[in-house]
C-alpha cells in the first residue's frame, strides 16, 4: 500500500507461508510458495546459486524515515539482503538507491475503500447557487403561478371557477404544483 507502506496485502498474492505438515517429505518442504518463489527457484536453478529466504523484520517495503531507509530497501542497502523478490513497487526514491530489474509482472489491481456515510443536510441541493439566486427563482416561480392561474381562468376552454360547473377547478395551488413539478421534477 503506497500510503501506509504496508506490503502484507499484495504479498499474499505472491507468496504465502506454509504451516508445518509432517506428511510432506523433507525434500519437498519449503516455507513459502507463490509466483515470486517459483520465479526465484527457477532463477536459482538456471544460474546455479543457493538462497536463504527470510521475511524482513518490520514487514515493510521501505521508505526514507529519520535519515535512513526502512524495510526491504534498508536491508538491501545495509547488506543484510542481496536481493529482494516480492511485489515491490518501483518509485523514484527507491530507484535512486537500489537497482531494479525489468518488471516481470504487471497488474492493475485497485483497492476500493468505502467512504464514510455522511448524510447530506436537507438544504444541500441549494449550495451551488447564492441565496439571492434562490430568492429570485422563488419569486419568479410564484409570479409564473399567478399568471398561469389568471391565464387558465381567462381562457374560454380553461378550468375556471366561474362560468362552468366542473368538479375540478384550476386554482393558484394547482398552478404552484405545476410550477414546482417543472422546476424540481
Amino acid at each position: 500500500d503506497p500510503l501506509t507502506n504496508d506490503s502484507t496485502i499484495l504479498d499474499n498474492l505472491f507468496s504465502s507461508l506454509h504451516s508445518s505438515n509432517d506428511t510432506v517429505p523433507i525434500q519437498f518442504k519449503k516455507c513459502c510458495y507463490g509466483y515470486c518463489i517459483d520465479l526465484l527457484e527457477k532463477l536459482a536453478e538456471d544460474m546455479n546459486f543457493d538462497f536463504d529466504l527470510y521475511i524482513v523484520g518490520d514487514g515493510k517495503y521501505g521508505t526514507w524515515k529519520n535519515g535512513h531507509w526502512t524495510g526491504l530497501v534498508g536491508d538491501l542497502l545495509g547488506g543484510s539482503a542481496h536481493m529482494a523478490v516480492t511485489s515491490f513497487s518501483i518509485n523514484t526514491a527507491r530507484s535512486q538507491v537500489i537497482d531494479f530489474t525489468s518488471p516481470f509482472f504487471s497488474t492493475s489491481l485497485g483497492i476500493l475503500v468505502r467512504t464514510r456515510d455522511t448524510a447530506a443536510p436537507i438544504g444541500a441541493f441549494m449550495w451551488p447557487l447564492h441565496w439571492t439566486m434562490w430568492l429570485g427563482i422563488f419569486v419568479a416561480l410564484h409570479i409564473t403561478a399567478i399568471f398561469l392561474t389568471l391565464y387558465e381562468w381567462k381562457s374560454p376552454f380553461g378550468m375556471t371557477p366561474k362560468g362552468r360547473n366542473r368538479s375540478k377547478v384550476f386554482s393558484f395551488s394547482s398552478a404552484l404544483n405545476v410550477c414546482y413539478a417543472l422546476l424540481f421534477g
